[in-house]
């Protein structure tokens, strides 16, 4: 007998496979198109400082957006799935996160800055060579209106929709946190140099959190904007002649209060979605053994940590577990003897199995993927 009632939609169920491959494809296709502009630049009469122009930047940057946008749209073709449909671009979200996101910019930015600061002085001295990254110089209003649109907007939008609303969404069969973290480090990762990592890193935990508690990419979208924003602004200050310098004393206090204020505002996100989901429930009940964890006091911190997932999956989500935790009993009940449920126990868990070296070797690739150009772009870097 069916339990579970709910009209299936063209739903885009990612699975943690559909993340890394996702993820190897826009990374190749940037890498691609970033060597194609050199050997076009190479053959045309076109200087080679170009690259470090606004121009240059600009161009470039619109490549690496094109690459993070278009790949998750053209996987979806591939594997017959519509993932522009309900990946959070029309969910709408409270009011209030809007006012939040201005303070947990300021907080994720005090949090990074003295960290990545702290970090790039760490690989400076074992010998890499910063000065040859290429750095985003903002000395005019022109040139502040011309990167808003093509450093903050342009990559907030395909950035967030590839890393949180396809790659994190498809870690998250995992558990948020293991799709927080990953995705965070690969987003981080992605940007291939030491003067963003660790920045980046912050700002995708923040990203990821906004996102799986709201449903909607709009509020890591604005996040993500307003961090890039707010770079351009101090950068376009400094070329004025009023840097915001620091002393060592002032940076570490500074980082603390971006720490408390960065967890507080985030705790106070989850918090919030967790309340308003609970009074709001849904039309699809949660799967058997999480209401069974629920009333079972003795797994009372599993318990809590199942809700926590649970409740900020969709219906659609819901509805797909649900139906898959159906089908196993089905199949089940249909063997009679001992020896047929074990033959079908069996070919659970080694379909299993496959699944999960599959995801595996999905993850293992993208790090190996990024970490081989981190480490070439180290060598040449340092030689």
């Amino acid at each position: 007998m069916k339990i579970y009632e709910y009209e299936q939609k063209n739903y885009p169920y990612l699975e943690t496979y559909d993340a890394g491959a996702m993820f190897i494809g826009s990374y190749v296709l940037k890498l691609f198109l970033q060597v194609a502009l050199v050997i076009l630049l190479a053959v045309t009469a076109v200087p080679d400082t170009f690259t470090s122009t606004m121009g240059g930047i600009c161009l470039i940057t619109t490549l690496n957006e094109l690459a993070f946008f278009l790949t998750p749209i053209a996987y979806g073709k591939i594997r017959g799935r519509n993932l522009l449909f309900d990946m959070g671009f029309e969910k709408k979200f409270s009011p209030w996160i809007a006012l939040i996101l201005l303070p947990l910019t300021a907080a994720v930015i005090c949090f990074g800055s003295p960290l990545a600061s702290g970090f790039i002085k760490i690989v400076e001295a074992i010998g890499y060579k910063t000065e040859n990254v290429t750095s985003i110089v903002v000395d005019s209003g022109a040139d502040l209106a011309l990167t808003t649109v093509f450093v903050a907007l342009i990559p907030a939008v395909a950035e967030e929709y590839l890393f949180r609303g396809c790659i994190a969404r498809g870690l998250s069969k995992n558990g948020y946190f293991f799709a927080i973290t990953v995705s965070s480090a690969l987003f981080a990762l992605m940007h291939g140099n030491p003067l963003q990592l660790v920045h980046q890193f912050i700002l995708g935990v923040a990203c990821a959190v906004l996102y799986f508690s709201t449903r909607s990419l709009w509020p890591s979208i604005l996040l993500h904007f307003l961090n890039n924003e707010t770079a351009l602004v101090l950068g376009y200050l400094e070329s004025l002649g009023k840097p915001l310098n620091l002393s060592v004393g002032a940076a570490v206090g500074v980082c603390i209060a971006g720490v408390v204020a960065t967890c507080a505002l985030l705790f106070a996100v989850v918090l919030a979605a967790m309340d308003y989901l609970r009074k709001h429930p849904k039309k699809v009940a949660l799967s058997e053994d999480a209401a069974q964890a629920y009333a079972t006091k003795k797994y009372a911190i599993p318990a809590l940590q199942k809700e926590f997932f649970e409740l900020h999956k969709s219906e659609e989500e819901l509805f797909a577990d649900n139906s898959a935790a159906e089908e196993r009993r089905a199949k089940l009940a249909d063997a009679v003897t001992d020896a047929e449920q074990l033959v079908v126990r069996t070919d659970m868990d080694a379909e299993t199995k496959k699944r999960g070296m599959k995801d595996k070797k999905a993850l293992i690739y993208s790090f190996i993927l990024t970490v081989a150009v981190w480490v070439i772009s180290f060598i040449v870097n340092v030689v």
